[in-house]
């Protein structure tokens, strides 16, 4: 089956602007709940130096990037 493509370059813009939006925002969700459980989990240890949150954080970075990087070669 083919598609047809969008002629409506006004159309074609308003969906990748709302493609992008929506990834910026998973991004900033995905960052946003790593960093608060790592916090959550620092307070909880109760120690010096906040390993939780260093290590949630980058690694809901990482996450985030791989998310968006699949979205944009799956196009």
């Amino acid at each position: 089956m083919m598609t047809r493509k969008n002629k409506d370059p006004k159309k074609s813009s308003i969906n990748s602007f709302a493609k992008y939006s929506g990834i910026a925002f998973e991004m900033l969700g995905i960052i946003f709940f790593g960093t608060y459980a790592g916090v959550k989990l620092d307070e909880k240890r109760d120690a010096e130096f906040p390993l939780f949150t260093t290590i949630l954080s980058l690694l809901s970075v990482i996450i985030a990037l791989y998310l968006v990087l699949k979205n944009f070669i799956k196009k």
